[in-house]
């Protein structure tokens, strides 16, 4: 689930200067949305379906420093879970896939995802440049 969140381009180029920081401080909010949407999907999740509930994980951070992101991610690795992810699918085509149990309880924690994340970055843009 990738955030928008309006940056000045003064202060983007400020943030590009210390990546490697800046992902460091954004781990946090984006492991804590993850957890989030993976606490929410549980609710969605059918109890009959042996074994699906606790499929469950939590993995991260992945970092990308030439295209400057993190990602977490969260899952279910059961057969019944279908394509978790959104977009193209590869492997075997499903036409009745379940519900996208993630797809709805992403949608419930992507407004606190932007708040988190924009107040990560405005506190690290305040702890580097002071005086800005």
């Amino acid at each position: 689930m990738p955030l928008r969140v309006k940056v000045d381009v003064l202060n983007l180029e400020r943030l590009r200067r210390s990546p490697v920081e800046v992902l460091r401080a954004l781990d946090a909010p984006c492991r804590d949305i993850a957890r989030r949407a993976l606490d929410y999907s549980l609710f969605l999740v059918p109890v009959e379906d042996g074994g699906l509930r606790d499929s469950a994980f939590l993995s991260g951070p992945l970092h990308n420093m030439a295209r400057l992101s993190t990602t977490w991610t969260a899952g279910y690795e059961h057969p019944a879970a279908g394509p978790i992810h959104e977009g193209w699918h590869w492997g075997a085509k499903v036409f009745q896939s379940p519900p996208h149990f993630l797809r709805k309880s992403f949608r419930r924690a992507r407004g606190t995802g932007r708040r988190r994340v924009a107040a990560v970055l405005k506190d690290f843009l305040a702890q580097r440049f002071p005086s800005q």
